[in-house]
């Protein structure tokens, strides 16, 4: 491998010299990450159709899962290549795989082809999120950065909430290709947003690229192999099973040898002098609270409104607007705060306590809570995650050279996936484990199970015996307080870890090294 230089010359453009060309820029980077986020939800409601048109029942799941573990599998990926190339031609790659992707996603004939080409749709995604990221940071100074965040939080609420609607819409009145289709006009928008508004840092053409294929290989096979184990294990397959004891192997070997390698490559993947930043660690722990917290909230408290308090699936999606408000509104006012002051310390701190009080609270609904009531727990969550998710990266952006801005940005993003899978596996077991035991203490067995379903519809639970509706709804109640009870130590954790953040000057480091 090649020596490889590792500091652009060019200077980061300056918002005040060009501010209509850079917010332009900005615009299209959102309009990717957007893109990237929307496409997790947006495909839910209309799995049903796509399984009458293509058949391949047993296979429907995977049409999610490839997604997602493309896009585990390439962000840090992603991550390190916009470090080692040029960002913006990067992105742009990146925009034109995912576009590609969903063009071939609404040809698909079969169950295969769409489940290869939402691999390949994951793969672009994986690009636009971390892509994204990593030109806001080198585009703006940190004060100015958390702006943006504050869009990253909208975007996400309305990621959350509208995908599953924009789904249902376009798959009734069209068909459930145009889900796919739909990327294409707003992918072109990021494009040329990106062409025009976005001059970053490159690297000069003189420089000889050392590329990791090694380091690649070794953290693709352990995430892969960590992201199907918390998919998988208990609800599909025992812990005991080969399949799974394998994976688990595939992942313990996997990361050992990746340590030993990144340790010896010219420009390794992950490069491990940004944990020498006591911050970059925490800021890993921070962003693992966080989307631990998130999965449980945008998955089980709309479990909780639809089975145990009868409300439709379009309502209990709205059911979570106080949680989505209450992030996108102190993620505007503390970026508002860290512009005014420099300081953010105080933020993450206030994000682990509100995460922790806002579980401690869902402890207080019963079978019987008013829904709406019940949804104004969302707030202090809300305002947990925004304080959370705001200052995880502008954390990991002080802690961090400027060569190593895409590779921090790609694996906070990856640290957060992890958090996302693996907290969806565990509070899945839990939450199964807690419905099981409360229908078997209660009704003598656990039946309404024995099909494998955890949602009902709300026909289905009006149409119940009053005596089997009672405890339908006392199970799903219980199964939600065990959850919350796990990540309310969750948050407890990212609360410790904030503690420990060391607070140090929003300078401008795009051409500095970190801040310790």
């Amino acid at each position: 491998m090649s020596e490889t230089t590792t500091a652009a010359t060019a200077p980061p453009e300056s918002a005040a010299a060009h501010p209509r060309r850079v917010k332009l820029g900005i615009a299209g980077a959102l309009a990717g990450m957007f893109l990237g986020m929307m496409d997790s939800y947006i495909v839910a409601t209309a799995l049903p159709s796509i399984v009458d048109d293509l058949g391949g029942f047993r296979s429907m799941t995977w049409i999610i899962t490839s997604y997602a573990l493309a896009i585990a599998a390439v962000t840090q990926v992603w991550g390190k290549l916009s470090d080692l190339y040029d960002r913006k031609t990067v992105f742009l790659v990146s925009v034109a795989v995912f576009l590609a992707g969903s063009m071939l996603c609404g040809l698909a004939q079969n169950m295969g082809e769409l489940i290869a080409f939402r691999a390949l749709q994951g793969v672009g995604a994986g690009g636009l999120l971390v892509g994204a990221m990593a030109m806001v940071q080198a585009l703006l100074p940190p004060k100015e950065s958390t702006r943006i965040s504050s869009w990253t939080g909208l975007l996400l609420g309305v990621a959350l909430i509208a995908g599953p609607l924009v789904g249902g819409v376009l798959t009734s009145s069209l068909s459930w290709r145009w889900i796919f289709y739909v990327n294409v006009p707003f992918g072109l928008l990021c494009l040329l947003g990106t062409v025009i508004g976005v001059n970053v840092p490159t690297r000069p053409k003189s420089t000889r690229v050392s590329i990791d294929y090694l380091g690649t290989a070794l953290l693709t096979a352990a995430v892969v192999s960590l992201t199907l184990v918390t998919a998988w294990a208990g609800p599909k397959y025992a812990w005991s099973s080969p399949l799974i004891l394998g994976l688990i192997a595939v992942v313990v070997v996997a990361t050992f040898a990746f340590v030993h390698v990144e340790r010896r490559a010219t420009e390794p993947l992950v490069p491990f002098r940004m944990f020498g930043t006591r911050n970059f660690s925490l800021a890993q722990v921070l962003g693992f609270g966080f989307n631990v917290t998130m999965v449980a909230s945008v998955n089980f408290l709309p479990q909780y409104f639809q089975n145990a308090r009868g409300v439709d699936p379009i309502r209990s999606g709205f059911l979570l607007v106080p949680m989505m408000a209450g992030m996108v509104v102190v993620m505007n006012r503390g970026s508002a705060y860290i512009r005014r002051t420099g300081r953010y310390r105080i933020l993450p701190i206030i994000g682990g306590a509100g995460v922790v009080v806002g579980m401690l609270l869902v402890l207080l609904l019963g079978p019987d809570t008013d829904p709406m009531l019940a949804s104004l727990v969302g707030i202090p969550l809300g305002v947990g995650l925004g304080c959370l998710i705001q200052n995880t990266i502008l954390i990991i952006r002080m802690s961090v050279e400027p060569r190593d801005i895409g590779a921090a940005m790609g694996l906070g993003s990856l640290t957060r996936t992890m958090g996302s899978g693996i907290g969806a596996a565990l509070f899945g077991t839990l939450y199964l484990g807690a419905l099981t035991s409360t229908l078997t203490d209660k009704l003598g067995s656990a039946e309404l199970l024995s099909s494998g379903r955890t949602r009902l519809a709300e026909d289905n639970l009006h149409s119940m015996a009053p005596a089997v509706q009672a405890a339908w709804s006392a199970a799903v109640t219980h199964g939600l307080h065990v959850v919350a009870v796990g990540t309310a130590v969750a948050g407890a954790g990212a609360l410790l870890a904030a503690c420990f953040i060391r607070e140090v000057e929003l300078v401008d480091n795009r051409r500095s090294g970190p801040r310790r």
